[in-house]
């Protein structure tokens, strides 16, 4: 029983976080808001648009910031991507927990906190 007791002490000192627990929140921007960066987007005519409609149900939406990274000159290799800034932590933590590996027009998105930029 002795033994038992000290190995339950143990492991409940060095307990891991719940898999589905939120991460700690990232310094907000400057604005106040948390950004999102989004992959993999999809052609669309509007983009400021899609990244609104996809965003918007999970909280308010600060502003959105889509992006092209032209590869050369052959535009049907462009790469989109964008920034979503949420005005709330958890309102962001659910659009990545949702958003992120869902498939839009057969392209797997990829979405997380924006991260700074190595030097």
């Amino acid at each position: 029983k002795q033994w038992y007791q000290r190995r339950v002490r143990a492991s409940a000192a060095g307990a891991t976080p719940h898999p589905n627990a939120a991460p700690p929140a990232p310094a907000p921007s400057p604005n106040g808001s948390y950004c999102l960066y989004v992959a993999n987007l999809p052609e669309t005519s509007c983009k400021n648009c899609l990244l609104y409609q996809l965003f918007a149900p999970f909280g308010a939406v600060a502003s959105v910031k889509p992006m092209n990274n032209v590869n050369g000159l052959n535009h049907a290799d462009d790469h989109w991507f964008g920034f979503v800034n949420f005005k709330n932590y958890n309102d962001a933590y659910a659009a990545i927990h949702a958003m992120n590996g869902s498939t839009l027009n057969g392209r797997s998105l990829k979405v997380d906190f924006k991260s700074e930029k190595k030097k």
